[in-house]
This record gives structure tokens, sequence and C-alpha cells, in this order.
């Protein structure tokens, strides 16, 4: 999102966003407007992701090229209108692999990862383009298609004719693509587009306000976020609660955590959302945490009762040959992951707590480290 010759220019990434947290569609705007200044923080494993990410579409771009096709990489061709001008030539000229292309018509605008040519007439021929979008995750989400939307919206002004797919390529030795037919997401795109439109016009005479979402673990105004709502004393601080519940305490001017740690119980009026024991729980919860707020320490109290065969009590009974594993894996090396650490926790025959562990780096050491946790087990349980 950024201000261009007086009117806000909007980009696939502002979708994604939108979709993920509307605040953040609304302190977007205002720095795209000048009216604040970015936060200079980023998430701290963002930036592995971001390389994990180059990676991998460097490596299918080699698949490509491997595989006989001809591949343009505009990523350093120059300055947007030049990308936008070398994307257009090179699709006319029918080029049949092209990264880092830029898409662009009225306010809105794309960097797409691939564009790779089909066997579709357009204005350009005999041949147009559908988009390929590199992904590391296992499960393609509704951002991803939300993007791959806008880039086909823009592909079809462009080129005169609309994509049929939209591609996802996951990691894999054989880069399969997984195809996602755009008609299908259509309306979906257009709502959430239209949403997104109708946010930016109305600019800052709608009030937004952080809820804690999931995009809140790599976002650049987190920082920011949270400490208005610890400012604010939100109802969202309180752990557990559920926005159902949230919306009912409103209702019945309970907005704060502090307000909730008195609200008198048993509760003389049944919510309209939510149950009336949930809310009494919660209402335990925030009573915990404001009182070690307010003392500077620790709180904790066990809320429920203990009971044969329900949480804790469901474990067998403690043994001098319990042993407790401890594994580590790392979701994005090659293509599923790897395992780097596995441990065990026990108690030796002096009755001190030893950890023993081993550490593998590649796929043997991997495969090694988990026959060593098998047989350290499996020799433990025959002892």
């Amino acid at each position: 999102m950024k201000e261009v010759g007086g009117a806000i220019r909007l980009a696939a990434t502002d979708l994604s966003n939108h979709l993920a947290c509307r605040h953040l569609t609304s302190l977007d705007l205002s720095v795209a407007r000048g009216e604040r200044t970015a936060p200079d923080f980023e998430a701290p494993d963002l930036w592995v992701v971001r390389e994990r990410g180059a990676l991998h579409e460097a490596a299918y771009l080699a698949f490509l090229d491997k595989c006989g096709l001809e591949v343009l990489n505009l990523a350093n061709a120059g300055d947007e209108a030049q990308v936008l001008g070398e994307t257009q030539r090179a699709m006319k000229r029918g080029v049949r692999v092209i990264a880092q292309g830029a898409l662009s018509h009225g306010r809105w605008f794309g960097r797409p990862d691939v564009l790779r040519r089909v066997a579709k007439p357009s204005q350009f021929g005999n041949w147009s383009y559908e988009v390929y979008d590199c992904k590391l995750t296992r499960e393609t989400k509704a951002a991803t298609i939300l993007q791959l939307s806008s880039y086909s919206e823009l592909l079809e002004k462009i080129q005169g004719c609309a994509p049929e797919w939209m591609w996802v390529i996951p990691p894999g030795e054989n880069f399969d693509g997984e195809a996602y037919r755009r008609a299908e997401y259509a309306a979906y795109f257009r709502c959430v587009k239209d949403r997104l439109a109708r946010a930016v016009e109305n600019g800052s005479r709608i009030g937004t306000y952080p809820e804690p979402v999931a995009h809140c673990d790599v976002c650049r105004w987190f920082r920011e976020c949270d400490r208005r709502r610890r400012g604010d004393d939100h109802l969202s601080l309180v752990a557990g609660i559920r926005k159902q519940q949230r919306n009912q305490l409103e209702e019945w001017d309970t907005e704060t955590m502090a307000k909730l740690a008195v609200l008198p119980i048993p509760l003389k009026e049944r919510p309209k959302h939510g149950s009336r024991e949930g809310i009494e729980r919660v209402r335990e919860q925030a009573r915990v945490q404001v009182t070690g707020r307010s003392e500077k320490r620790l709180v904790h109290e066990v809320f429920l009762p203990v009971a044969e065969g329900l949480g804790f009590c469901r474990l067998p009974e403690p043994s001098a040959d319990d042993v407790f594993v401890d594994l580590e894996g790392d979701p994005f090396v090659g293509q599923f992951g790897l395992q780097y650490l596995f441990g065990l926790a026990f108690n030796n025959a002096g009755d001190e707590l030893r950890y023993e562990k081993r550490w593998a780096l590649n796929r043997e050491e991997e495969k090694k480290g988990f026959e060593w946790l098998v047989d350290e087990v499996m020799r433990r349980r025959e002892a």
C-alpha cells in the first residue's frame, strides 16, 4: 500500500493483510498517507521464512531451467516502471517463464513469483499466462488464494483473457504444483477486495481496534498494538477468554480485565453469548491475573477439582523407569523438514536427573538419532 499521484495504490499483500487484521489496514493506510512512520520492528523468525522462501523460489526456477524452459528473471530489472515494461514485452514475445515480473491496472499492483506460458489464445497470440506462487507451507491458506486471484485478475486485464488456473508450488523434489480453478474463488476474492476498497475509502472515519489475531506473531505493528491493549487493560489479556465471551462482557460494560476480576458471581443475568459457567471461569482467571499484577508475584489456583480419570490423573503412577522424550525439528528444512534433536531425560541409579541427546544436521544423522532413541527406550523397557 502506497500513495501514488494522490491516490492509494493497493497490492495483493494488502488483501491478505486485510483478511488477517482490519486494524492492520488502518495502520498501513496511515503510513501511506504520511500520517505516521512505520515501526522499525520485524518478527525475529520472519527473516528466516523470507530467506527460505527465496531459496525455494530459486530452486524452482533452476528446476524449470533444467527442464529446458526459457526463464527470464526480472528481480533486478530496475524500478517498478521498468519491470512493468519488461514484463509486458516478455509476455508479447511469449517467454516461457517470467519470474518476479510486475502487473498493474488501475489502483492495483502485483509482483507474482512466476508467470508461465500456457496454450490458451490471448491478445498476444496463441498463448497466455497463468500465475505460479512458491510457498513453504504444506497447506494452502486463504491469503494465498487471494493473492493468486489478484494476480490473475491483473493478468486478465493485460492479456485480454482470464487465466483458468492458479498454481501453488510447495517444496518437493519434482515441484509438483497444486492447481486451483480461479472461477471457484472469484466471488470470495471480490468480497474481500470490495471490503478492502471500502476500508481504504472510509479511512479514519471508521475506527478499528488491535484485536489479537494469528497475524500478530509476524506483524511489524505488534509492539504498538500490544502496548495499546495493555494500556487499555483489554479483556483479551485474560488467558483463555474467547471473543464471544468478550462481546458479552462488553455489553455488560465490563470492558477491562480489572472490571472482570470483580464481576459479582454467581451471575445474576443469563448471558446472551456463551455459557454462564464459561463467563464465571474467565472471571476467576481475571481475578488471579489481577491479583498477581497488583502484588507483583506469580499467582496460581486450581479451578477444577481433582477427579480420577481426568487431566493429569490419567497419567500412570510415577516410576523410577520413567523416560521423558525431547524432540526438536525445523519444518522448513528440505521437503519434509528435519528432526535435529533427539533427547531423553531420566533418573539414573543415584536418582539424579540425566539428559542425553543426539544432534542431527542431515538425513543420515536424523536416521541415526531416531534409531538411537528407539533403541534406548526399548532397552530400558526390557531391563
